[in-house]
């Protein structure tokens, strides 16, 4: 789905369209080697599809991004390079309501410095301007970064942790926005 640029409330931090050409090659370097397994890993990938990326299908998963219509799909700019990526599901999935925000900071030498925080928080302001009045969101019970960015952001609990076919621990989390 089409999405429009957005800027954040960080000078820094820029919401900015999918291109195939630059974000394919991006994911390729993103989830290379041992970090990017542990990337994939901390986002619900199991161990058995978790496996070395190529050009082709980082250039798939982008045209993807661009043409789905069921989602919203930004790559996240910080100092002019981009470093991540954030989509909201628009309808609903076997394992969480939506609209639901997804959220990777690709490059591992970003994290930790508020972008996730900019660009999450951008999002949810551009879902509340669509006049959503739930936004929800779903994280791997041991990604204590994506934890500790949902409750920073007023999200809450929805009922208990529960596994997937995997075998995998998620928490639906839900923000009630006014």
């Amino acid at each position: 789905m089409k999405t429009i640029s957005l800027e954040t409330d960080n000078p820094s931090v820029h919401l900015v369209e999918p291109e195939i050409e630059r974000d394919a090659q991006l994911g390729v370097q993103w989830l290379h080697g041992d970090i990017g397994r542990n990337t994939l890993q901390l986002m619900g990938v199991a161990d058995d599809d978790n496996h070395v990326t190529t050009l082709e299908r980082e250039k798939q998963r982008v045209t993807e991004f661009i043409e789905k219509p069921d989602q919203s799909n930004w790559m996240i700019e910080y100092d002019g390079r981009v470093v991540g990526s954030i989509w909201v599901d628009l309808e609903p999935k076997d394992s969480v309501p939506s609209p639901a925000i997804h959220i990777m900071i690709g490059d591992p030498n970003v994290r930790g410095k508020g972008i996730g925080f900019s660009a999450t928080s951008t999002v949810l302001e551009y879902l509340v301007e669509q006049g959503n009045k739930n936004i929800y969101s779903r994280h791997l019970t041991k990604n204590t970064g994506a934890r500790s960015l949902l409750d920073t952001l007023g999200f809450k609990d929805m009922g208990e942790p529960y596994s997937d076919e995997d075998g995998l621990e998620w928490q639906n989390v839900e923000k009630q926005l006014e």
